[in-house]
């Protein structure tokens, strides 16, 4: 039955102070010594050997059991039961409760189960200690158990020592792996062995694993350690998480297969697209023959100028050019990059004008030439700062996919961005996508990246924290619709990893 099995009187402020919440350190290693005395059919006799390492002004155990009982008999203290008769709280008698510093309470018992029915043991079996100095309690463990899930035991490699494997799956990613805890049955007084990649300091009961190697998402850490014989492990602690009782499982990961094709989003009304698309200078080829062309440079001017700058590159050599304006004219040593300076009569150019300029380049005959990156420098009269632009910029060739779009428009650009992952990231790296010409808008599957688009420039990024490990082979879908005539891509980054042009 339920309440107090009372065999001496227990007095009622002591009973409250008993079952008050109590200031409790708790501890992992065992306290007592549990010792069977006797077996029989249905029970057996059993004696707690408690340490006293302070004087105690009361003292508590808790039990439970696998099974119900029939009846137990704890000898020195006030029983109270559960309904189901598995678990039992013990308070010490007026007599038992103070215990004097360095000495062993012995705390006898007797258990008693149905003989037809299944075998009882205990499940837990903890005793709480509180300190007549006033400074609180302390309950620990009196069944050690030993850690299982992230600790493999292994045989006795001798009769000093005992082996086993630490294992744990991470589910994010370290540039270096976090330290991990490992807590004994018993003082650590000669160290531990572990592998030699990495270190351990000891104190007391417990170690701590460190190591310089990085962790993968799903990466399955495993390593040996080697400790003294007759000890247990207790606890393996990893990101503040006791991984004891606890199996590896792999992290479940969005899928990085490709993407479905971009959702369509409310239309955007066009504008006027400007003489400028690309923000700064408009470039246009006049007339080609076989080994040259003729281009014309169409330059708005925001403010006054005092001189200007032209740096130029082409893919392949020139053989001759003409700068119709700005002197002098820098040429490498393999004549394919230029600079024009603009310190002539074209160096002062007057605000709200457009300054017209070009050139002709020739070529050896049969090459296909072009200009890949044009910059343009314009230099204020006023305050003396000067303003960069790109007036051409090789489109990328890498990292993006072009395809047909479906429907034929002839201002959308369907591409799949593909990128491999090259170190692990517990988000996906912003992408950055820059265009030869303002776009609308920038569509990519919904629900897992967004994009964010300001005239030129897109960012893509997870809609929610996706994780990605070394290998992973990223791809997503996107179509740019532009306001007039699709542009091209001149500019794409992984993070800051400039993924546009690579080998």
């Amino acid at each position: 039955s339920s309440g107090i099995n009372a065999e001496w009187p227990l007095r009622p402020g002591l009973l409250a102070l008993l079952l008050a919440p109590l200031l409790v350190v708790f501890t992992d290693q065992s306290c007592a010594e549990y010792i069977i005395v006797e077996r029989w059919s249905n029970g057996w006799k059993g004696h707690l050997m408690i340490p006293v390492p302070k004087a105690t002004i009361s003292w508590r155990l808790d039990a439970t059991f696998d099974n119900r009982i029939l009846a137990g008999d704890f000898w020195a203290g006030q029983k109270i039961w559960k309904g189901d008769k598995k678990s039992v709280t013990v308070l010490g008698n007026d007599w038992s409760a103070k215990q004097k510093a360095g000495s062993v309470f012995k705390l006898g018992f007797t258990v008693n189960y149905n003989e037809h029915g299944p075998g009882v043991d205990f499940s837990t079996l903890e005793i709480t200690l509180c300190w007549l100095d006033g400074s609180g309690c302390s309950t620990c463990n009196v069944l050690d158990t030993e850690c299982t899930g992230a600790f493999i035991a292994a045989e006795a490699a001798d009769e000093t020592t005992r082996t086993g494997t630490i294992q744990i799956m991470p589910s994010q990613c370290y540039s270096k792996m976090p330290n991990i805890t490992l807590s004994f049955s018993d003082v650590i007084f000669s160290g531990i062995t572990v592998p030699a990649d990495f270190s351990s300091d000891c104190a007391g009961d417990s170690c701590v694993v460190s190591s310089e190697r990085g962790l993968e998402v799903n990466e399955e850490l495993q390593f040996n350690v080697g400790f003294p014989a007759g000890v247990m492990v207790l606890g393996v602690v990893f990101e503040g998480e006791d991984l004891c009782d606890v199996q590896p499982e792999l992290f479940e990961e969005p899928t990085l297969a490709p993407t479905l094709q971009p959702e369509p989003t409310e239309e955007v009304l066009p504008t006027e697209e400007s003489e400028f698309p690309n923000g700064c200078a408009r470039y246009e080829i006049d007339s080609t023959w076989p080994n040259g062309w003729k281009a014309f440079l169409h330059i708005p001017i925001e403010k006054d100028t005092v001189r200007w700058r032209i740096d130029a590159e082409f893919n392949k050599p020139v053989q001759a050019a003409d700068w119709w304006a700005g002197l002098p004219e820098v040429w490498s040593p393999t004549r394919s990059s230029v600079t024009i300076l603009g310190k002539d009569w074209s160096a002062r150019q007057a605000a709200g004008t457009v300054f017209h300029t070009g050139f002709t380049a020739n070529h050896a005959e049969g090459d296909n030439v072009y200009i890949k990156n044009m910059r343009l420098k314009l230099c204020w009269a006023e305050g003396g700062k000067c303003t960069v632009c790109d007036i051409v910029k090789e489109a990328c060739s890498s990292g993006l996919t072009l395809s047909s779009t479906a429907t034929g428009e002839s201002n959308k650009m369907d591409g799949v961005i593909s990128k491999t992952i090259t170190r692990c990231e517990n988000d996906m790296s912003p992408i950055t996508l820059e265009f030869d010409r303002p776009l609308k808008r920038l569509i990519v599957p919904r629900g897992r990246y967004v994009a964010e688009c300001s005239e030129r420039v897109c960012v893509v990024s997870t809609a929610r924290p996706m994780r990605v490990k070394t290998g992973d082979e990223l791809r997503i879908k996107t179509t740019a619709v532009f306001h007039h005539e699709k542009g091209a891509l001149v500019g794409l980054k992984y993070g800051s990893e400039d993924i546009c042009h690579e080998k």
